[in-house]
């Protein structure tokens, strides 16, 4: 072999090992994108079911999270919006004054230069919009009296209770008018955040620590079991009916508080008359008790007079008997002295009458 061949077969080891590496570098560089396809495609997907998932997720099938997809909200919304009615924003009140029959009259405004779509004797039910700091209040039912430009007259359908007339005289915060009174929905207190849920806690701070408890196990808890062990929703309710029977209730409460009230008036009246005459007859008693007095002295002194007539009449009596005895021994001295001078005379006629006319 000569040096050519020799030098021929050294370049074609040294070019081999050079393939020989470009052809290691293509296969991992093959190796490298046939990983970051797989990996793409995975993702690819992964993030495919992920958006068929967000896209097609229900109540019955929701996500991890416990949340629904689009289309389902898509749909839930549109039934909320078809039975909610219509709602104005951001009405302000201008003036609240009672009729004489007890109806709230109350003129608001609301910048919607659309006064065309509230009809005369239309129902609306009033809330003030609330806050975090400040939850909104119930108002009350309205009818539409009239509108005007922008100014729209209310009155209520029934005699406001003071806590509502109240709540619409002291409102400082934009209303909210609702064509349909709200509904209570399942969904409604599903899947709150941790903010969402204090809010509700805390709107339900003031109640009972049993009463509490059970609300907000009921509208925060999981589904309830029944006897059965069987997973059941907890009750809707009807707000409206709630309301009005609440205004019921009130009216009811207030006139027996009136009705106590007055009671405890005349309660008070006569016992302020049980005093006066408890007074008057402690004055009578004393006086009473100083004639009692002053007839126990009167009887002492009549009874120690009656004492000493009594030895008195017994006095009186022996001097009597007495007297009767003298006068008897008296009138018997002087019936015999007067015997004695009748015999005498008697006797002197006798020896007159024997002695004759001559005897003088």
């Amino acid at each position: 072999m000569s040096i050519w061949n020799k030098i021929l077969l050294g370049l074609i080891f040294v070019a081999s090992l050079a393939f020989f590496h470009a052809a290691a570098r293509t296969v991992k560089t093959y190796e490298f994108w046939s990983r970051k396809a797989n990996d793409f495609e995975n993702t690819l997907t992964k993030r495919s079911k992920e958006l068929h998932d967000l896209l097609t997720a229900d109540h019955e099938h929701k996500l991890d999270d416990k949340t629904i997809g689009v289309q389902q909200l898509r749909i839930d919304l549109g039934r909320v919006l078809a039975s909610r009615g219509r709602i104005w924003t951001k009405c302000e009140k201008q003036r609240a004054t009672a009729t004489p029959a007890g109806i709230m009259k109350v003129d608001v405004t609301t910048d919607e230069s659309t006064p065309s779509t509230f009809a005369k004797n239309m129902l609306l039910y009033g809330f003030e919009e609330g806050d975090d700091q400040s939850p909104g209040k119930y108002l009350g039912e309205f009818r539409v009296d009239g509108t005007s430009e922008r100014k729209i007259s209310l009155f209520s359908t029934t005699q406001m209770a003071p806590a509502v007339a109240k709540n619409i005289t002291d409102s400082k915060g934009s209303w909210v008018l609702y064509e349909l009174m709200p509904t209570d929905e399942y969904e409604t207190f599903e899947n709150l955040t941790e903010d969402q849920k204090k809010m509700v806690t805390d709107a339900f701070a003031k109640l009972p620590a049993d009463q509490k408890k059970s609300v907000t196990d009921e509208f925060l808890g999981d589904s309830q079991g029944d006897a059965g062990g069987k997973k059941t929703k907890r009750p809707l309710r009807d707000y409206l009916a709630i309301f009005r029977d609440c205004e019921i209730h009130e009216a009811l409460f207030l006139d027996r508080m009136a009705a106590t009230k007055r009671d405890a008036e005349y309660l008070a009246a006569a016992k302020e008359e049980t005093e006066k005459q408890y007074a008057l007859v402690e004055k009578e008693t004393t006086q009473v008790s100083g004639e009692k007095e002053r007839a126990r002295l009167e009887l002492a002194a009549v009874t120690q007079l009656y004492a000493v007539l009594q030895r008195m009449l017994g006095f009186n009596q022996t001097a009597v008997q007495n007297a009767i005895e003298n006068n008897l021994k008296l009138a018997q001295d002087i019936a015999r002295r007067q015997k004695e001078a009748a015999d005498l005379i008697d006797r002197r006629a006798r020896a007159m009458a024997q002695l004759g006319p001559g005897a003088n």
